[in-house]
């Protein structure tokens, strides 16, 4: 049943709601059902919301209906620089999901705020920055001393790794969430402009290896103080994505590690530039980097040549390669996790056990049913 009740909203409320989902009045008409004319309409002040042009207006939106019936536009953080390798006219138009990612970013940092304090945890500051003057391989060294990296060498599960290394970027006072990022070709993105960094890297879809790649390329960022929403792409020219690129690659693969391995220095010794994917593999399951990785550094070793590198970009940077064939199914305590990392959830059940927030909090803050809290508990203990 319609109901065509007529509700005093503030036009400059309804132009803002669209505009912070990047929508142009033809899009927003075409996705509420409210004509372009009538729209225009609304939006200028010349006619009254009915509640339910407000109530599509909130779902298309994905604002609550309290939202835009604030008495002024709230005020918003913009979208980070668009670091994307794409064509001009694409810079700075996103996908709504790209969008509500980056906000969902934004509120998760909050909520891992408020844990912290309910906790009475201090957060640290990050404090370890550089410039585009400073040699990359040089600042990814110093990082690498600084968490200790040396020390994950050991785990050999690169799911298991890839929770290490967040944790150990998470130390340095950032915040790492996995997010869907399904649209726009993002990998990763960066926040700088919150109160504490935020890096977001693409939850599925990706191999393990490039999302640690994507965590210290979105690092790098930080380090910079530059954030930005990145596709990572080899072909940039952006000379800050060159940078991260050389940072990421240096911190996972150090130079001065990987020419000293048994299966490099026989290579070098026979003279042989063509390299086997087992031999590769294997060079990646010690450094926790992907085939493609372990030879864009040697490549930059000078242990094999371009035109050998290419033809394997060629053939393995494709979505399929490295996949599972038969994709699981959903599994949402295991998301939750994934998503938010092991040090938001177990702050959030910390909390919890402490009596600092309820069951329907501990919901809120794991963003699932109760129904799954406690298989998300045993996930996370397990």
């Amino acid at each position: 049943m319609s109901d065509n009740t007529n509700i005093q909203v503030n036009h400059k409320v309804l132009i803002w709601a669209r505009e912070s989902l990047a929508l142009n009045r033809n899009q927003a008409a075409e996705k509420t059902g409210v004509s372009s004319k009538r729209l225009t309409q609304l939006e200028e002040g010349e006619k009254p919301v009915t509640l339910d042009e407000l109530k599509e207006f909130s779902k298309v939106y994905k604002r609550t209906i309290a939202t835009l019936l604030l008495k002024e536009p709230p005020k918003e953080k913009p979208l980070p620089k668009d670091r994307r390798t794409i064509d001009s006219k694409d810079l700075g138009n996103f996908h709504v999901k790209s969008i509500m990612a980056i906000r969902k970013a934004r509120a998760l940092s909050q909520s891992y705020i408020e844990l912290k304090q309910e906790l009475g945890i201090e957060i640290p500051k990050f404090d370890f920055f550089a410039s585009l003057k400073d040699q990359p391989q040089l600042i990814a060294n110093k990082l690498r001393k600084l968490l200790n990296l040396d020390e994950l060498r050991e785990i050999k599960n690169i799911n298991h790794a890839l929770e290490a290394y967040i944790e150990k970027v998470e130390s340095l006072g950032v915040a790492v969430f996995q997010l869907s990022l399904t649209q726009d070709k993002l990998r990763g993105f960066s926040l700088i402009d919150e109160t504490i960094p935020i890096i977001g890297i693409k939850r599925g879809g990706e191999q393990t290896t490039a999302k640690i790649f994507t965590l210290f390329h979105e690092l790098g960022h930080i380090i910079l103080n530059e954030g930005g929403l990145c596709d990572l792409s080899e072909k940039s020219t952006i000379e800050i994505e060159k940078w991260c690129n050389a940072f990421s690659g240096e911190v996972i693969i150090p130079s001065a590690e990987i020419v000293q391995m048994d299966i490099v220095k026989e290579q070098k010794q026979a003279g042989n530039i063509i390299w086997r994917l087992k031999d590769l593999a294997v060079l990646g399951n010690y450094f926790h980097a992907g085939p493609l990785s372990i030879l864009r550094s040697l490549l930059e070793n000078k242990l094999t040549t371009a035109a050998f590198y290419n033809e394997k970009h060629l053939a393995w940077n494709k979505p399929t390669f490295g996949r599972a064939k038969v994709p699981e199914g959903r599994n949402l305590a295991k998301e939750a996790i994934q998503e938010k990392g092991k040090t938001y959830i177990s702050l959030a059940f910390s909390a919890f056990d402490q009596n600092r927030i309820d069951m329907k909090d501990l919901s809120d803050f794991l963003g699932i049913k109760f129904s799954y809290i406690p298989k998300t508990r045993q996930l996370l203990n397990a």
